[in-house]
């Protein structure tokens, strides 16, 4: 299981190494609460929208895309860390805007269970989760069901992947980098040595490191 937490957000279930199930959906919106996106709603709330209040289908995609999720349920910031600082200095809407987020990774993530006959791991990855602890904490101790359990240590290096769940853990957790441009390289070389492999070079590609940007 793979939870992709940065400014985009989804979770994936991954059976012998290919994507069996996503939260994601025709566009980027659907799925899990995200920094400034919506993840899903209600339909009816859209409609509810368009009728009673004459929003435009061009304002209500604006407000999807780009006032809603942690933006829109904080009121302040996108980002995880400031809303974190924010909670421990008291403020409510900070910390609603966490608890909101964080339910819906656990949702997410159990419902891609449901497309699995085992749970191996949870991998982190993404801004957020490479480098947002608080929020591996608050997503995995509330998880019991699927054999996951909170306490976890802090990676000394987000570049490097770690276990982050203690040795006796019925589920590991795992902090993986993202890899979306080594993934893009490789699988563009790939595609241009064609069936003989013989339209690029056969050299392994070289790993780019680059964090995703939490403002996409």
């Amino acid at each position: 299981m793979i939870a992709h937490l940065g400014g985009g957000c989804s979770a994936c279930a991954v059976r012998n190494g290919t994507s069996a199930d996503t939260t994601m959906g025709f566009t980027p919106l659907e799925g899990l609460v995200m920094s400034h996106r919506s993840g899903s709603v209600d339909p009816g709330a859209l409609t509810w929208l368009q009728t009673r209040h004459r929003l435009s289908a061009d304002d209500i995609e604006d407000v999807l895309n780009h006032h809603s999720g942690l933006l829109g349920l904080s009121g302040t910031s996108d980002d995880t860390g400031d809303l974190v600082r924010s909670r421990a200095a008291g403020d409510e809407r900070a910390a609603l805007a966490l608890d909101v987020f964080t339910h819906h990774c656990r949702r997410g993530i159990a419902a891609m269970a449901a497309s699995l006959d085992r749970l191996d791991a949870l991998v982190f990855t993404g801004e957020i989760g490479e480098d947002q602890p608080e929020v591996h904490e608050d997503v995995c101790t509330r998880l019991t069901v699927l054999g996951l359990t909170g306490g976890l240590r802090t990676s000394d290096d987000a570049s490097r992947p770690a276990i982050v769940s203690g040795p006796g853990a019925e589920t590991p957790i795992v902090v993986v980098a993202t890899g979306e441009a080594q993934q893009i390289d490789h699988e563009t070389r790939t595609l241009l040595r064609g069936p003989e492999g013989a339209r690029a070079p056969s050299a392994p590609p070289r790993r780019v490191r680059r964090r995703s940007a939490r403002r996409s």
